[in-house]
């Protein structure tokens, strides 16, 4: 595996595969969706020069996101040429969801292991706001349906935290997570494009859960084990803790639940695991093993920085992906050790333009 200037390993690769997106998200695109999205995109034998450069230097784990990942017109096919080298551990999807119910069995059938579906709020008109469109919550709905129908080995759910949330509003999400058989991870309102930051942080949020449970939650190793009581155990009754303990490690057990990502997960007292993805307020940058790569073909070293490389141009000269490879891992060693949190200088290239 290679590793970066401050002996972090990459395993992990994010690969935007077009800017399109069908949503509106306030924290992600402005209104209007500009023609060149859908235009002067990669095709799937130059992303497998790209991505057989990232599986020679000992890449586990793909994700495969957008903009809206399902209209990318050549998804079928690189799924399929993907499936046929078996390069990757683990190959994963971000989505909107309101695309996938006709898609969703066929992309398992393709060999997508893993789906995460963005939902922002569960009620439709909060959901239309959120999301810049009128009426396609139940098409959303349909689509994480259809994903657990489908057979991948994890559903997850992400909701961005674009403002505190009121106590029903958490309820209401509550009562999702009991229905469904998913992961509901919470992200942190990231202020690109010059955006105030807004909270919560991550301890007012734990905080919040934890009130509002009626319980500690129970933090779940990334690979399935227990880091043991939080603080507030001591009031609780020892049996009830060893049953949430129970239950945290049945939900948890591999890197099928948890992931390749930075999320924190914890147990709920009621049992249902969620993760915590908080870059602005509780920095993972020491554990950073993700890079991305942009839907114009570049290298995006942080998120949350703008340094970048054209790899795409190297490929179209003719590079092979073992030349590629060589110089991906000279690359990584500009890698910083940190962005600076809520203090940071907007990047130049808009979150839609990066990918999720």
């Amino acid at each position: 595996m290679v590793q970066d200037n401050w002996q972090r390993t990459i395993e992990y690769v994010r690969l935007s595969l077009t800017e399109a997106c069908n949503f509106c998200c306030p924290y992600c695109r402005p209104e209007a969706i500009t023609p060149e999205s859908q235009t002067n995109l990669l095709s799937p034998d130059e992303w497998l020069t790209i991505l057989g450069a990232f599986h020679q230097l000992g890449v586990r784990a793909l994700r495969l996101t957008g903009g809206e990942p399902l209209l990318y017109p050549h998804l079928d096919e690189l799924l399929r040429k993907l499936q046929g080298r078996q390069w990757f551990e683990d190959v994963s999807m971000t989505t909107n969801g309101s695309l996938l119910a006709k898609r969703a069995a066929e992309l398992h059938k393709l060999g997508l292991d893993r789906v995460n579906i963005s939902l922002d709020a569960v009620d439709e008109l909060t959901f239309d706001v959120r999301t810049g469109r009128t009426g396609e919550l139940p098409a959303v709905i349909k689509g994480i349906e259809a994903a657990f129908e489908a057979g991948f080995t994890s559903v997850k759910i992400n909701t961005v935290l674009m403002e505190p949330m009121s106590d029903d509003m958490v309820r209401s999400l509550l009562a999702y997570m009991e229905k469904w058989p998913v992961i509901w991870r919470f992200i942190e309102y990231m202020p690109f494009q010059g955006q105030t930051f807004r909270g919560p942080t991550f301890e007012e949020w734990q905080a919040q859960l934890t009130r509002i449970c009626g319980g500690p939650l129970i933090p779940v190793e990334k690979n399935g084990g227990q880091k043991g009581k939080t603080g507030s155990n001591e009031d609780g009754d020892a049996g009830s803790v060893a049953a949430r303990k129970n239950d945290a490690q049945k939900n948890a057990k591999n890197k099928s639940v948890t992931g390749f990502g930075p999320a924190t997960y914890y147990a709920l007292p009621q049992g249902p695991v969620v993760g915590f993805i908080f870059p602005m307020s509780h920095s993972y940058c020491h554990e950073c093993n993700r890079v991305r790569l942009t839907s114009d073909g570049r290298l995006r070293l942080c998120l949350l920085r703008d340094d970048e490389a054209d790899l795409v141009s190297l490929v179209r000269q003719g590079k092979s992906s073992e030349e590629l490879a060589e110089h991906i891992k000279d690359v990584l060693q500009l890698r910083r050790e940190q962005h600076e949190g809520p203090d940071m200088a907007a990047p130049k290239r808009a979150m839609w333009r990066i990918g999720g």
